[in-house]
């Protein structure tokens, strides 16, 4: 599939400083298809987690547990609009730009996207993992003594705490080298309009 905007860009010559059109549009290719196979990883994680807590809220008969898996169905949901509002775009606008601002516009546009992780992934899961925690202690100390019933809450909040933090690190990690590919860039245009 030819994508108009790259045509465009490999057709004007007279905006090429440093890199070539050739390379920007390989490598806004190869952003965009990263970019697409994360999206789309992401997707089938979400539809994974609506399953399962879809399941768990029909088929564990505890009020407590069926509002956690609910809420968690909401942030996941949340999740997935965000992830597809933040998809990239073709712009009209974006004709009107050289091949090498267009891309460092992906650049940023990404960059935002992944350093910003915290306020639009991980806030609206929070709750659902709270509130689950609660559910499973709550039950827990029911049917257990509370010594016992320790070790599933502090399983539950361990593996959340973390799988949350591993999601902020790699996006932030992530983010910084998005940051260096735009200085890199950057510097190189200014390099070659001296």
């Amino acid at each position: 599939m030819s994508d108009p905007f790259i045509t465009l860009w490999t057709a004007q010559e007279h905006d090429a400083r440093g890199l070539s059109h050739d390379e920007l549009a390989r490598r806004s290719r190869l952003l965009r298809r990263r970019v697409l196979r994360r999206d789309l990883t992401e997707y089938a994680a979400g539809l994974f987690v609506m399953v399962a807590f879809g399941w768990m809220a029909v088929a564990i008969p505890f009020w407590t547990m069926r509002i956690a898996c609910a809420v968690t169905l909401l942030g996941t949901a949340i999740v997935m609009w965000n992830l597809w509002r933040r998809r990239p775009r073709d712009d009209a606008a974006a004709l009107a730009q050289d091949a090498h601002a267009y891309y460092r516009n992906q650049l940023v546009a990404q960059r935002d996207t992944l350093a910003s992780v915290a306020s639009w992934y991980i806030g609206p899961t929070l709750p659902g993992m709270i509130l689950f925690a609660a559910a499973v202690g709550h039950k827990s100390v029911q049917v257990m003594p509370l010594a016992a019933a320790l070790a599933p809450i502090a399983l539950v909040v361990v593996s959340s705490a973390a799988a949350l933090w591993l999601v902020l690190w790699l996006n932030r990690r992530a983010a910084r080298t998005l940051d260096e590919q735009i200085a890199a860039l950057d510097a190189e245009r200014d390099s070659t309009e001296d």
